[in-house]
């Protein structure tokens, strides 16, 4: 009988000697599990916050890009507005037979003496978030008009400056129909020949050019100009919102 409980007595101490194993073994997993939790939300915390640098670098440098990019877009839309307001005043003296002056000299010879306007546009930080991935930025709709910018808006611009003659052949004929208009003065400075500016007044096919030099640049403009620098003001103010949220 005495052995039957020192066997019972042993058997619950083995019990008693597991369970406590068995709690302590569990209690090393859920540390063990713990640990990782914390390494993989630490971990996950520094990527995210990689890539959110990575994002706040990217729109600063598109936002630069964009920046650069309008102050060229501008200039270029003031050389417009300036061709057109030189056309303006020089039909209306042709019109009008009004006498050479200072002023359409001046006119005559800016429009003569004007070099082709080019447009070159900064793609290389939106190149940059391609190659990593538009995904980088973060908010979809500021994403979209981004890409809209500079996969469509861009694109049109550079193809009207760089492919669209309609735009480009009235600057040649105009320029064709001026050589010899102007010659040295004595005081060393190009002036407008008098007998050359008789014979623009009787020129009624010169009229008709500056009316569509005049036409086709508004439009130039007025299409396409104008629109790329309102969208790319709006996207830099939207870029200026986001990265306030990205930076708190």
């Amino acid at each position: 009988m005495i052995k039957f409980f020192r066997k019972i007595r042993f058997d619950l101490l083995e019990k008693n000697k597991t369970g406590k194993y068995l709690k302590y073994a569990i209690g090393e997993i859920i540390l063990v599990v713990i640990g990782i939790l914390i390494a993989l939300s630490i971990n996950n915390w520094n990527e995210n916050r990689k890539q959110k640098l990575t994002e706040i670098n990217i729109l600063n440098g598109i936002k630069n890009d964009i920046l650069k990019d309008s102050i060229d877009i501008n200039h270029n839309i003031k050389s417009f507005k300036t061709l057109i307001e030189n056309d303006s005043i020089i039909i209306d003296h042709l019109v009008n037979n009004k006498k050479s002056n200072p002023q359409i000299n001046s006119r005559l010879l800016t429009n003569f003496s004007y070099g082709e306007l080019v447009i070159i546009l900064h793609h290389s930080y939106f190149d940059k978030a391609k190659q990593k991935g538009l995904s980088i930025i973060s908010n979809s709709t500021l994403r979209d008009s981004i890409s809209r910018l500079y996969e469509f808006h861009y694109k049109l611009l550079e193809q009207v400056e760089q492919e669209t003659e309609m735009f480009k052949v009235y600057d040649k004929i105009i320029s064709d129909k001026l050589v010899g208009a102007f010659e040295i003065n004595d005081k060393g400075n190009l002036s407008l020949n008098d007998e050359f500016y008789d014979k623009l007044l009787l020129d009624d096919n010169f009229t008709y050019l500056l009316n569509m030099h005049k036409n086709s640049t508004s439009v130039k403009y007025k299409a396409f100009y104008n629109p790329v620098l309102k969208s790319a003001l709006t996207i830099v103010d939207a870029i200026d919102i986001e990265l306030m949220k990205l930076k708190k």
